[in-house]
């Protein structure tokens, strides 16, 4: 984990916002994403990355980090979740919970697998107050052979248990055909 502040929040929020801004405009009927969800005190970003270990290296790096993040993959590459928190509650012992379930529906919207559950983090944190924190664990994703290129919905549901509030984010991973990006 890595410690961080309120001004780290709203780079990331920035630099989430001119990604948004950077991907083609979504028509009328398409739902918008938000990467950034807040329940009582918890704040969630969720990010996208095709470059883990880039991510992991920025992370680690000096502040503010300039995130590899994407929200577009090609088929049969690999996506990896990310999941940033902040003010987590923490119990007599120190330790948070946040749980997540992970709903991802396919661009014909019907149901891509089944909605997967896990812990994000699990444990003492020493982080402080508006101090942001990467979770322990996100889903990967790969859009294989046959299956459907186009956008598709990821529903994120992280719950701090010890404050019992569910934040909620939904953002979109395009998917297109192997070759057509760089």
């Amino acid at each position: 984990m890595r410690p961080g502040s309120r001004s780290i929040l709203a780079s990331l929020a920035a630099g989430a916002l001119m990604l948004a801004a950077s991907s083609p405009s979504p028509s009328l009927a398409q739902e918008a994403d938000n990467v950034e969800a807040s329940a009582g005190d918890l704040k969630i970003i969720h990010l996208w990355t095709k470059d883990t270990e880039g991510f992991m290296r920025a992370w680690e790096g000096p502040t503010p980090p300039r995130l590899p993040t994407s929200t577009t993959v090609e088929r049969n590459q690999r996506i990896t979740q990310a999941i940033l928190y902040v003010n987590c509650t923490k119990d007599e012992s120190g330790a948070c919970h946040l749980s997540a379930t992970v709903d991802i529906t396919a661009p014909d919207g019907t149901p891509y697998g089944e909605p997967m559950t896990f812990d994000a983090l699990k444990g003492k944190v020493t982080l402080g107050p508006n101090v942001i924190g990467l979770s322990q664990a996100g889903i990967g994703l790969v859009i294989e052979d046959g299956e459907l290129l186009g956008r598709h919905r990821i529903k994120l549901n992280v719950t701090d248990e010890n404050a019992g509030v569910t934040a909620t984010s939904i953002v979109h991973i395009e998917a297109v055909e192997e070759g057509t990006l760089d």
